[in-house]
C-alpha cells in the first residue's frame, strides 16, 4: 500500500494566529485599553487603572473564535504617558496556573 503524504498539522490555511489587536480584554467589567501580545504563557496590555504587582485578577479574552477565561499574576504595571492617548497604565501577566 502507497504511503499518503498530508500536510503537517498546524500548516493548513484555517490555523492563522491571531493579531493580539484582534482581542479583547476584561478585568471584571474595565476593557482594556488594547491588547499588545498574547502568548501562551502570559498577556501584555494596556489598562486605564493601575494594577498591583503580584496580584491575581480575573480575565476574560475574545477574539474571533475564541473566548476565554482564566487568571493572570500581574509581573509589571507601568505608568505610561503619550501626548495623544494621554496616562494608562502598561501591564504584563502571565497566565495561573503557570505552564511551562
Amino acid at each position: 500500500m502507497a504511503e499518503r503524504k498530508t500536510d503537517p498539522p498546524g500548516s493548513g490555511k484555517g490555523s492563522k494566529r491571531l493579531k493580539p489587536e484582534q482581542y479583547e480584554l476584561k478585568i471584571r467589567w474595565e476593557k482594556a485599553r488594547q491588547v499588545l501580545d498574547v502568548s501562551p504563557t502570559g498577556v501584555r496590555f494596556d489598562f486605564d487603572t493601575p494594577l498591583k504587582v503580584g496580584t491575581k485578577y480575573p480575565i476574560s479574552l475574545a477574539a474571533p473564535g475564541v473566548n476565554f477565561s482564566t487568571t493572570i499574576e500581574v509581573s509589571r504595571c507601568q505608568l505610561t504617558v503619550e501626548p495623544p492617548s494621554g496616562r494608562f497604565f502598561r501591564v504584563t501577566g502571565r497566565f495561573f496556573p503557570y505552564v511551562e
